[in-house]
């Protein structure tokens, strides 16, 4: 029997090897066909996590705060169409209205709101146009009003030329002239007074007024001699019919303060509409970032799952540890690096740099999304931190700023001194000179407060109403004192009309100033208690000064 050939069996065993060799290959390449495909796969889902936060979360969530800043908007033009005190305002005021409210519509397209929203802004719409009608309304019957004081002129005018035509024929007709006149000129005088009424009351009580002068006017008449008496009466009846009969002034003055009140309870209405629909913007965004951080943290929990994958992968093939580690450092590495960036965007922006690859395009788009919405952050801090009339702060932005200044790591540093400060007789102004040039008169106002009170550290702000504060850092009693006389210079110095004032023919103000000292520990409610009980003490000892709590003190022991 023969041997087997030495040559055979040595080539069985390199067929053997071959196949190891085979195998291992085909391991290796299945390694890597699967690190491939893994990479390929998350990259492409972290592709599609950012394509959707590019081009469907990061716009919806700036058109959601270009929402809300237009219906900041939209609350101006509201206040401009109810100010409007003609035909002609009325219509610029509408015109602006239907902008905003356009302008509003088209970001509610953009941001693919759900239907409540959009049947919100209809109602806003449907709302806008029944306030418009009222204020229309409310200006054709004012228009009525005024024509009927030209027809009681115009028959004064007419009573004047019968007189003049019959005075001689009687000795008591120059008498009964001045009588008449005497009575016409008061009720005049209570016209004019009915068309300054805001009251429905008061409005009564002078038409009872009214009437007894009627009455005193048609007794005159009577005494009369019987030619101009025939001529009397009838003019008498006509001032009778414009004034107290249906249709007459009363009667129209009456309809006008229904309309103004109607028009003032719609446009409370149509704010808390506006305000509902503002509220439902900013859920919206914050459901969006809501999405964008949960999108971030399920892109981080699969890079954890990969990565532990590839430790696996590692041990089970060390002879490919080199080709692995090189691969894992080129791709794995830069994914890391991505993931990280993308958890910590919302936190602070990243630098942008030119692009050279897919990533760093992605690198360079995401930049400009944190830069955007930084922005936007910024801007509706800053809205809601200032006083929507005068354009400086607002009550919330001074909270903030005085607990910041009470805090404990500034109390024994310095002086902190607040001035407290209210218009005098402010209600009699509105009452006097109406509503919108009260806001008129409270933006001069805050704009002589701001030049007067020019610093860095210095801060002035709307308490709400007629009431101010200013905080002082680093005055003290004495230096706050003069501060304050400078602001009460600085209003004289404004030169506002104030009529009705009780103490002078212009706006004037009091002031109350509280201090606290170095190294005294003080919280909000007690300096600001201070201030407002030297605030009151001016004001009991006559307004248009300023009072320290100190002051008070001294004079109290003494």
């Amino acid at each position: 029997m023969n041997k087997p050939s030495p040559i055979k069996k040595t080539g069985y065993k390199q067929l053997s090897l071959i196949k190891k060799l085979a195998i291992l290959l085909l391991m290796v390449i299945v390694l890597f066909i699967g690190i491939g495909t893994l990479l390929q796969t998350k990259l492409e889902q972290t592709q599609s996590i950012l394509n959707d936060l590019t081009f469907n979360t990061i716009p919806a969530m700036t058109n959601a705060n270009q929402s809300a800043i237009k219906s900041s908007e939209l609350l101006s033009a509201l206040e401009l169409l109810t100010s409007s005190n003609t035909p002609v305002e009325r219509r610029i005021a509408e015109f602006e209205v239907n902008k905003k409210l356009n302008e509003t519509q088209e970001q509610a397209n953009k941001a693919s709101y759900s239907q409540n929203e959009f049947h919100l802004l209809k109602t806003i719409q449907e709302e806008m146009n029944n306030l418009n009608r009222l204020i229309d309304t409310k200006l054709d019957v004012a228009e009525q009003i005024t024509k009927k004081r030209k027809e009681l002129a115009e028959l004064k005018y007419k009573t004047d030329s019968m007189y003049k035509e019959h005075i001689g024929q009687t000795p008591l007709d120059e008498m009964q002239k001045t009588k008449w006149n005497m009575t016409f000129l008061e009720l005049m005088m209570l016209v004019y007074e009915v068309g300054s009424t805001v009251k429905l009351n008061e409005l009564r009580d002078i038409q009872h007024t009214i009437e007894l002068e009627l009455s005193h006017l048609d007794s005159i008449s009577e005494e009369t001699s019987p030619a101009l008496k025939a001529q009397l009466l009838p003019l008498n009846t006509a001032i009778i019919n414009l004034l107290i009969r249906e249709q007459g002034l009363l009667a129209l003055q009456e309809n006008h303060l229904k309309m103004i009140g109607r028009a003032r309870g719609r446009e409370h209405f149509i704010r808390n509409l506006i305000s509902d629909y503002s509220n439902i913007t900013n859920q919206f965004s914050l459901n969006k970032n809501q999405y964008l951080k949960d999108k971030i943290l399920t892109l981080s929990n699969g890079v954890y799952t990969q990565e532990a994958w590839f430790v696996g992968g590692f041990i089970l093939l060390a002879a490919m540890i080199c080709t692995i580690l090189a691969l894992y450092t080129h791709a794995i590495k830069r994914l890391r690096i991505l993931t990280r960036r993308i958890h910590n965007m919302t936190a602070e922006p990243v630098t942008s740099h030119s692009s050279k690859d897919e990533i760093d395009e992605l690198f360079h788009a995401f930049d400009q999304f944190s830069d955007t919405i930084n922005t936007q952050n910024q801007r509706l801090k800053t809205l809601s931190l200032t006083d929507s009339l005068t354009n400086i702060a607002n009550r919330r932005a001074f909270d903030q700023r005085l607990a910041y200044e009470l805090s404990s790591d500034r109390v024994i540093q310095t002086d902190l001194s607040v001035v407290l400060i209210d218009v005098d007789f402010f209600k009699q102004y509105n009452d006097t000179y109406g509503h919108a040039s009260g806001d008129e008169a409270l933006q001069k106002i805050a704009m002589m407060l701001s030049h007067t009170i020019q610093s860095s550290t210095n801060m002035i702000a709307r308490c709400g109403g007629e009431e101010f504060v200013a905080i002082l850092p680093n005055k003290t009693a004495k230096e706050a004192n003069l501060v304050a006389q400078h602001i009460m210079q600085a209003i004289n110095l404004a030169n506002i009309k104030h009529s009705m004032s009780k103490i002078s023919d212009r706006i004037t103000i009091s002031l109350g100033v509280a201090t606290r000292i170095k190294g005294e520990v003080s919280d909000i409610d007690t300096l600001m208690k201070k201030a407002d009980i030297a605030l009151y003490y001016s004001k009991n000892q006559g307004r248009n000064r300023a009072t320290h709590i100190d002051d008070i003190e001294e004079v109290q022991d003494n």
